[in-house]
């Protein structure tokens, strides 16, 4: 697997030659980062695509959360199997972050993310 790589502020990297992309274990840890940083339907291309923050980011909802981001992530390109899984929501803030250890064609990856 090969993808552009994105830099800090989460743009494409152009003008670097292969420094410009990312492959193997590292790509597929950036293409489930930017997955589970999409929101359903931001996509017009694939409006069912990405984690409904909208919907579960309540009171109530978070094995809902936790069960769409996991599915977003076992769905991924390369991954195997989820070793583990944790998550955090900040009720007042709306505040969502997870922590998983995935198993991928490549190897073995801990992936983070925040929203």
């Amino acid at each position: 697997m090969i993808i552009r790589a994105i830099d800090s502020n989460g743009d494409w990297k152009f003008g670097s030659g292969f420094q410009s992309f990312k492959k193997d274990l590292p790509a597929i840890s950036q293409n489930i980062n930017t997955r589970l940083k999409s929101w359903k339907g931001d996509s017009f291309a694939n409006p069912a695509e990405g984690v409904d923050y909208n919907n579960f980011l309540g009171i109530g909802t978070k094995l809902l959360l936790d069960s769409d981001v996991k599915r977003v992530i076992l769905q991924s390109e390369g991954v195997v199997r989820m070793q583990t899984y944790e998550s955090e929501v900040n009720r007042s803030s709306r505040e969502f972050s997870a922590s998983s250890e995935i198993a991928t064609i490549f190897g073995t990856d801990i992936i983070n993310t925040e929203v």
